[in-house]
């Protein structure tokens, strides 16, 4: 790695763009993965606060577990710093679900110092430091036996941590919805989405039809963390306008392993006019809410399950 990272100032390598790009790629695992940074927002991702970073870095970190390959602009930076930290806690579960994420066997030992950086951004930490004391906390926990101070395995009480976090998805009734907020969603949702995923016998909310006064941001999260599986809209107007609150809600789910269902309006599939990799993706492609409707209930059915208020007669 012969570059150096916008963000952090640690080595990277640099990814080829095409030449009329006003912009730079780079693969940087302080930075959480791969990222483009428009010429314009570039000075500004290097003079970000440090917790902006840390922010932008999971940000970063997430999409690149979506499969995709986010692009920072001006609005990205402002948004992010909008969002919330994570507890402690929030964090350890953040350490352990990457060594879990780094373990082929049972019982193997992860060289997590030949990670220190990609930690960091996972787990939202300023400084290698930090890394180590969670680390050390993880283990206090008896969630993981560490060998030499470099090396760790998860044991038996780490994967029922992992599995208390699984099943805090699984017994839920609610589906979060992250979609564009306009008017001209609005058949789309009450004709579509909200009754496909009432079909499949589970409760659909979305943020802004909430009664909580909660900050927002704060809110989204909690949501997200008590909801079965995420149904994520990336329709946007003007065509290209792609959604960034979608995008993270997306990759904030995916990282807690929540299932997410894509869906988006055909014509914008057709002309590849979202930022998302939808070839290793399956989106539900729709024109009608009807249709919508039956084919985000098949999903759901079929990939997640039944809900417990599924109506074994849903009208049509």
């Amino acid at each position: 790695m012969n570059d150096e990272c916008p963000i952090w100032g640690t080595p990277c390598q640099e990814i080829p763009l095409a030449r009329d790009r006003d912009a730079h790629g780079f693969n940087s695992p302080r930075a959480g993965g791969k990222y483009i940074v428009s010429r314009t927002a570039r000075e500004m991702v290097t003079a970000l606060e440090e917790l902006s970073k840390v922010k932008l870095s999971r940000w970063i970190y997430e999409q690149n577990q979506l499969g995709e390959i986010p692009e920072i602009h001006s609005d990205t930076l402002k948004e992010v710093g909008t969002w919330p930290m994570p507890s402690v806690l929030e964090q350890m579960d953040y350490c352990l679900q990457f060594l879990k994420s780094k373990t082929e066997v049972l019982g193997e030992y992860v060289y997590y110092y030949r990670h220190l950086d990609e930690i960091q951004a996972v787990a939202l930490l300023k400084h290698v430091s930090e890394v180590l004391y969670l680390i050390e906390e993880i283990g206090n926990k008896d969630w993981i036996e560490i060998l030499h101070g470099t090396s760790a395995k998860i044991i038996s009480k780490g994967y029922q941590r992992l599995e208390e976090l699984r099943k805090t998805q699984v017994a839920s009734d609610q589906a979060f919805v992250a979609m564009w907020l306009a008017r001209s969603m609005d058949n789309a949702w009450e004709e579509g989405i909200e009754l496909g995923i009432r079909d499949a016998g589970y409760k659909a909310l979305r943020i802004d039809r909430s009664e909580s006064n909660n900050k927002i941001d704060d809110e989204v999260i909690a949501e997200i963390r008590r909801s079965r599986f995420v149904v994520a809209d990336f329709t946007s107007d003007p065509p290209g306008n792609a959604r960034g609150s979608v995008y993270y809600e997306a990759g904030f789910a995916h990282g807690l392993n929540i299932p997410v269902i894509f869906t988006c309006r055909k014509d914008l599939l057709d002309k590849n006019h979202i930022h998302f990799d939808t070839r290793q993706y399956s989106h539900i492609a729709w024109e009608k809410p009807e249709a919508l409707r039956k084919r985000l209930k098949d999903r759901i059915s079929a990939t997640i399950g039944d809900g417990p208020h599924r109506n074994k007669n849903p009208q049509h």
